[in-house]
């Protein structure tokens, strides 16, 4: 797990490995929908298909900045998403 200086409390999303059950696509897929249904808009897992740095998948932030997932996962702020009413995040 990536280490991070977090100034909130933080939630650790990781994605598994693809392999012959899921693929890469099916992952992200599903891990996009479960970050919609928490409010994460514009923040996504997209697939690494070049598998540059040997990573299966990127973070994609809304304007279209990416990095890649070494550690296959990305911190959120678990403040926001235990927010009842929480303004969809950007």
């Amino acid at each position: 797990m990536s280490e991070q200086k977090l100034t909130t409390m933080g939630v650790w999303i990781e994605l598994q490995e693809p392999s012959d059950d899921y693929t890469a696509q099916e992952i992200v897929d599903n891990a996009n929908k479960m970050l919609n249904k928490l409010g994460v808009k514009g923040n996504r897992f997209a697939v690494n298909k070049e598998r540059k740095y040997g990573t299966h998948y990127l973070h994609v932030q809304g304007d279209g900045q990416f990095s890649y997932c070494e550690d296959h996962g990305h911190w959120y702020n678990l403040e926001f998403l235990a927010k009842e009413n929480n303004n969809e995040w950007r």
